[in-house]
């Protein structure tokens, strides 16, 4: 698996977690409960879905 970025802050991501549920993956999940758009990169600074990244 490639290195991951967040897309908010440019940081490092690994996993992935979802920015409504807060549920957490090891890999990208499309057929997640909430939809699998809302299984994004977990940002490894703040551990919060990219979506909700608070780095900045």
């Amino acid at each position: 698996m490639k290195n991951m970025e967040c897309s908010k802050c440019g940081g490092s991501a690994e996993g992935f977690k979802c920015d409504v549920c807060g549920a957490e993956a090891a890999e990208h999940d499309g057929q997640h409960r909430c939809g699998g758009e809302h299984c994004m990169p977990k940002c490894s600074g703040c551990q919060g879905a990219q979506a909700k990244c608070t780095c900045l």
